[in-house]
């Protein structure tokens, strides 16, 4: 088996001109790509809404309802807090 990875490896850098730099590059490259397409779905598919209610109305992050209503009123005082109305004639 490694007279076969060392057959390979000769034939890489002799015959094609493909160095370990080379190689370290492309990947690097690939994986930046690979990043900025996870992290670009990632806040595509993110919704505020969804996070928030999944928080609230799951046990594991709150475990009484009791506590879920007191974070509901909460939230919802100080979104109240926060807007402004106005009535136009």
């Amino acid at each position: 088996m490694e007279n076969k990875w060392l057959m390979f490896k000769n034939y890489m850098h002799n015959e094609l001109g493909i160095t370990k730099e080379d190689i370290r590059e492309w990947i690097e490259d690939s994986v930046k790509v690979q990043a900025e397409k996870m992290v670009s779905n990632e806040f595509n598919n993110f919704s505020v809404h969804d996070t928030v209610k999944r928080m609230v109305m799951e046990n594991r992050y709150f475990g009484s309802d009791s506590l879920k209503k007191e974070v509901m009123q909460e939230v919802g005082r100080q979104l109240v807090d926060k807007m402004e109305l106005s009535l136009k004639k």
